[in-house]
């Protein structure tokens, strides 16, 4: 049942449905690890013929690609056939803007016990890398797998990418020399600015490993002439010289006091005359159902179950954090994303 149906059912049935969710997203989940959209995306094919270029069994994928109908990834055609819709596209490895790395981010065995622990998270006062490893969060938990890392780091990249293109276009760079984009990863949001606007110059600005990757990335996205990769610490200090310093999913990785060191940083290298934005979820003031706000408190939930203080903010928590960064909340600009851009400039 579509979520925006669930206001006309009862109340027991919506309990259940919303107990039951978690089904829904290991059907996607699955079916972008087997890669049943890159199969499907050669065209309309029988379950038979999905299950054989899969590995599969024919029975159990045709149960999973009926279960994938329903929800309007895949489209029954009522000849014994299935394809692709437009949702199914967008899980294809080759897809322009793939989520597939999403997907399976959200799907790895990390995140799947992480959210397992959400009660105790609540209870404890813990985040759940500390309740399941011993670790401070899950950053240190990365560091321990290479596998987990390397689907965390694509996951996000792939996020990155669709966020980037939607800040270039959503915010004016007129006047904009060089943009430096702190804890930058491996510079999608980044590469994508420096492609829409050619007069942009950046610096991309992360820990010395992940910076030594972005160099590649940078390069490969055309923009390597125009962009140099910093390795540092953010807590301690950040390239001076930028018009725009730029916090993309960085901040609502941290509790109050660790964002706040973040951002007296950036106002320490901050001329004047620079502008500092934050690219994060802005949640509103009161809680009212909608699928966007639905999308905010779940991503909230993520952020504790990850790292426990760490979550998404109002904007007026972001005037606090600001305001204690020696910094002024200038404006909020919304975006079709989820993301707004939270723009600020010295007191």
């Amino acid at each position: 049942m579509p979520i925006d149906s669930l206001a006309e059912r009862s109340p027991q049935a919506v309990a259940a449905w919303l107990a039951m969710a978690y089904r829904g997203s290991q059907a996607v989940i699955s079916a972008t690890k087997l890669g049943v959209p890159d199969v499907l995306g050669k065209g309309a094919m029988t379950s038979g013929e999905v299950a054989q270029a899969t590995g599969t069994k024919p029975e159990m994928m045709h149960r999973l690609l009926r279960a994938l109908a329903a929800f309007e990834v895949v489209s029954d055609l009522g000849d014994g056939k299935f394809e692709l819709t437009a949702v199914g596209d967008c899980l294809r490895a080759d897809a322009a803007d793939s989520l597939r790395p999403l997907v399976l981010m959200w799907g790895s065995d990390s995140s799947w016990q992480a959210c397992g622990k959400l009660a105790e998270c609540v209870k404890t006062g813990q985040n759940a890398y500390r309740i399941l490893h011993g670790l401070d969060n899950l950053f240190p938990y990365l560091d321990k797998d290479p596998e987990q890392a390397r689907i965390f780091d694509a996951g996000q990249s792939a996020g990155s990418a669709l966020v980037g293109a939607v800040a270039a276009q959503a915010y004016d760079f007129t006047g904009i020399g060089r943009v430096v984009d702190v804890g930058g990863g491996q510079g999608k949001v980044l590469a994508s600015i420096l492609k829409a606007h050619p007069d942009v110059r950046g610096t991309l600005f992360d820990l010395p490993r992940v910076a030594e990757g972005a160099a590649a990335n940078l390069a490969s996205e055309g923009v390597a002439d125009r962009c140099e990769a910093v390795g540092g610490d953010m807590f301690k200090a950040v390239p001076a010289g930028g018009d725009l310093y730029l916090l993309s999913h960085v901040i609502h990785d941290w509790g109050d006091a660790d964002a706040t060191r973040v951002l007296q940083s950036c106002r320490r290298a901050m001329r004047p005359e620079a502008k500092l934005v934050i690219l994060d979820r802005v949640m509103p003031e009161r809680i009212e159902p909608s699928p966007g706000v639905q999308a905010h408190v779940l991503s909230d939930l993520t952020m504790m179950i990850a790292h426990g203080s760490a979550r998404e903010r109002t904007a007026r928590e972001f005037e606090t954090l600001l305001d204690a960064a020696g910094l002024r909340l200038a404006r909020v600009v919304p975006t079709r994303t989820p993301v707004s851009l939270v723009e600020a400039v010295p007191a």
